[in-house]
């Protein structure tokens, strides 16, 4: 069995250490995405590949997204050079943000449309939290794709809430 491959786009104060720990605990490949190459270059320590755009990351199995707003995450998804565009029919999209759910809804339709599964999972706690990691999240996953997705699900966070049912979990 091939390892999992994960996506991750937005390496700030919650993405760089969710994607560290992605790297190093979760056995999987681990290529990221953000418009700013410092936390790349830090990254790299932990043998994670540099995408050199959203495009360069959508084959993965699973992308999470650790974005600021509802506006970014719009933007990565359905702004030019949109994930909606390039995330292959049977990946996992996990929005690990606060989207508004009106977001978070028409996100799930729009990946749906295209074959790919959309999860709402908001992460919760303080921002030394993903350092641990010691993160609670509460995530919509899409019918039939939680069993894939929950080994790199569970290397971000121990406390996780798992609901099979329509994306709106930022409530």
């Amino acid at each position: 069995m091939t390892a999992q491959r994960i996506g991750f786009i937005g390496l700030g104060v919650m993405g760089e250490p969710m994607c560290r720990n992605l790297s190093l605990k979760s056995g999987c490949q681990v290529t990221a995405f953000d418009v700013c190459a410092e936390p790349l270059e830090r990254l790299a320590e932990a043998g994670v590949s540099q995408a050199g755009s959203i495009a360069e990351l959508a084959n993965a199995d699973v992308i999470f997204l650790s974005l600021p707003s509802g506006k970014a995450v719009r933007e990565v998804c359905l702004e030019p050079e949109r994930l909606v565009d390039h995330a292959r029919s049977g990946t996992t999209v996990v929005d690990l943000g606060t989207s508004p759910v009106a977001l978070a809804r028409e996100l799930e339709d729009r990946f749906i449309a295209c074959g790919v599964g959309f999860a709402d999972a908001p992460v919760a706690r303080t921002r030394e939290a993903p350092r641990y990691p010691d993160l609670k999240h509460h995530g919509r996953w899409p019918a039939g794709r939680l069993r894939s997705d929950r080994t790199s699900a569970a290397t971000i966070g121990e406390e996780i809430t798992y609901w099979v049912r329509r994306a709106g979990g930022s409530w």
